[in-house]
Parts: C-alpha cells; sequence; structure tokens
C-alpha cells in the first residue's frame, strides 16, 4: 500500500463520518455489525466497494427518493437495494 492509498482511505472515512447527518438505524447497525464480526474480510471488501462507487459520476436515481405507496419513506437499507435491483451480494 502506497501513502497515497493510505491517505485517500483515511480522507474517504473522514468524508462519511462528517456527512453523516443521519441518525443510525439501530437494527440495521446491528446486522451489519454481527456481519462484520462473523466475516472479518468484509470491512476490507465493503470500503473497497464503498470508495469505488463514491468515484463514480453520480447518477440521478429519482426512484430512490420517492416516498413508498404507503406515504412513509423508505428507510435507508431498503432504499440501497431499490436502486440496484441486480446488485450481487
Amino acid at each position: 500500500m502506497t501513502r497515497e492509498e493510505h491517505m485517500d482511505i483515511l480522507a474517504f472515512f473522514d468524508r462519511v463520518m462528517h456527512s453523516a447527518d443521519a441518525a443510525v438505524d439501530v437494527e440495521a447497525d446491528a446486522i451489519i455489525r454481527a456481519m462484520f464480526k462473523r466475516n472479518p474480510d468484509a470491512a476490507y471488501h465493503v470500503t473497497k466497494l464503498a470508495m469505488e462507487l463514491a468515484a463514480q459520476p453520480a447518477q440521478a436515481s429519482p426512484q430512490a427518493a420517492t416516498p413508498t405507496q404507503t406515504g412513509k419513506p423508505r428507510q435507508w437499507f431498503a432504499s440501497l437495494l431499490h436502486r440496484n435491483p441486480h446488485a450481487v451480494f
């Protein structure tokens, strides 16, 4: 790993943590923490994917911002899945 790559990772986490304006979804947080605990390499792979996605040009996704049919806003995790129904996990 180069110093530049090291700094890129630190800068990415700094941006993510300083732009987090929503409250933490406790249930989603518990699921994520449990998965990271069971799969120690997951943090690396998820971070790598997140950095790659963040580097891509922003694409408008009007569906992600729309409320559900019941009029309630989507939960953040459901919105992520709704944005890319063909994602491979």
